[in-house]
């Protein structure tokens, strides 16, 4: 599955105000990265997003964030900037109520204990963008629904 998204195009507060509007709910980890991570392409730019399985990019084990970075980088996939989970978000509003599909992202702080990046959910009670946390050695599951940049 792919998705064609614009960032840079639209400021923060705008794309806050449109999820908002989508009713698309946050837990805090979600709001501490919009609220001191995310920032806008400088320019405009056109990213193609592919929605794949952690194992279909041959990590048959799952992987740490660091190896699914680089396998994905070695097949001409990339980490996902922080400001495409907005975009993805607002374009992908009928996402299967099964498992959260994680978007690829560098760390944006060093630091461990603080927010890592966003996952999206859809579920009983609607749709989801939530930050998570996860030490550097966290290995995530062969079946684990990612989010790359493509080309």
């Amino acid at each position: 599955m792919h998705f064609s998204l614009a960032l840079g195009t639209t400021s923060l507060a705008s794309l806050r105000s449109a999820l908002d509007q989508e009713d698309v709910r946050y837990n805090s980890y979600a709001e501490e990265l919009l609220n001191s991570w995310v920032s806008i392409a400088p320019e405009p730019c056109m990213l193609r997003v592919e929605v794949v399985q952690l194992a279909s990019l041959g990590l048959v084990n799952g992987g740490t964030m660091q190896a699914i970075i680089e396998v994905a980088g070695a097949q001409g996939l990339a980490a996902c900037p922080l400001e495409a989970a907005l975009h993805l978000r607002l374009q992908w509003k009928d996402q299967p109520a099964t498992n959260r599909v994680t978007l690829v992202s560098e760390r944006p702080t060093p630091e461990e204990l603080q927010p890592r990046g966003f996952y999206l959910r859809r579920d009983d009670e609607g749709l989801w963008l939530r930050g998570y946390v996860a030490t550097d050695d966290w290995v995530f599951a062969p079946d684990e629904a990612i989010a790359l940049v493509a080309g």
